[in-house]
């Protein structure tokens, strides 16, 4: 039989307990339960960043697991408490502030069920993810009955993932996350046309930089700019061996606009 899987994404860090603890209480409830750390570093409080994150992560998981995700800068508020199941048998369970829709949506969502908080005791008002989220999904994965803790729910904050927006010669996007090397990820999913070998960047609708547009980045001298498609699938703008995200002043959120260039 396989061991059930549980992978989680917060903002908590790393320098506080916050992980530990959510962990402790999956454990508590099932202790050969499988945790996985799909990232605990996402911005606090950026919901679009942990949506992308978890949607990108989600695809490569089998189809027994269940994801943990807590981005919930509405913590102790009205926004409910939800349990997602899909038809590919993942579970999703976290707030509903669109964090976990495009992940569950790619995964075509079979039904939502609002977790009745009010319901399980000893409730922190600031730490639903360990009373909540990693509660019931400690159960889950036990295999227990939950059904007496939820109840159908309809209206799920859908969030979109930006999409870009096309012209002619030019590409408006938005930055959706920064990787450990400084490489800004867009939200241009694939690569640019074949013609394009080198683009105007603008953060923010100022002008920051050429770069060349390529597949590898050896492609450039080292510290040299390139627009290429990496791991994820989705257009970045990368440095060979440097950082684009601190040399060019970018974060989550930015816009990046990308112009074709005629020199």
């Amino acid at each position: 039989m396989n061991k059930p899987i549980v992978a989680l994404l917060t903002d908590y860090g790393d320098m506080d307990t916050y992980v530990a603890e959510v962990k402790a209480t999956i454990l508590r409830e099932t202790p050969d339960v499988v945790l996985v750390d799909i990232t605990h570093q996402v911005h606090p409080q950026n919901i679009m960043q942990g949506a992308f994150l978890l949607m990108l992560a989600a695809k490569s998981f089998p189809s027994n697991t269940i994801f943990v995700a807590v981005v919930d800068p509405g913590v102790g508020g009205e926004r409910a408490s939800l349990f997602v199941e899909t038809t590919s048998g993942k579970i999703f369970i976290g707030p509903d502030n669109g964090l976990l829709y495009p992940a569950a949506a790619r995964e075509k969502i079979r039904q939502v069920f609002r977790i009745k908080t009010e319901l399980i005791p000893n409730v922190s008002n600031t730490f639903h993810g360990r009373d909540v989220f990693a509660y019931v999904a400690g159960l889950a994965a036990a295999d227990k009955d939950i059904s007496h803790l939820t109840e159908p729910y309809v209206s799920m904050v859908q969030l979109q993932i930006p999409r870009p927006v096309l012209g002619d010669d030019r590409v408006d996007s938005v930055a959706l996350h920064v990787d450990r090397f400084g490489n800004v990820i867009t939200c241009i999913e694939g690569a640019l046309p074949r013609d394009w070998l080198k683009a105007e960047v603008y953060v923010n609708d100022e002008w920051r930089t050429v770069a060349a547009v390529g597949r590898f980045y050896a492609e450039v001298e080292i510290g040299e700019p390139i627009l290429l498609v990496g791991g994820t699938g989705y257009l970045e703008l990368s440095i060979n061996r440097g950082n684009a995200s601190t040399t060019f002043g970018i974060k989550p959120g930015d816009k990046i606009s990308l112009v074709k260039s005629r020199a």
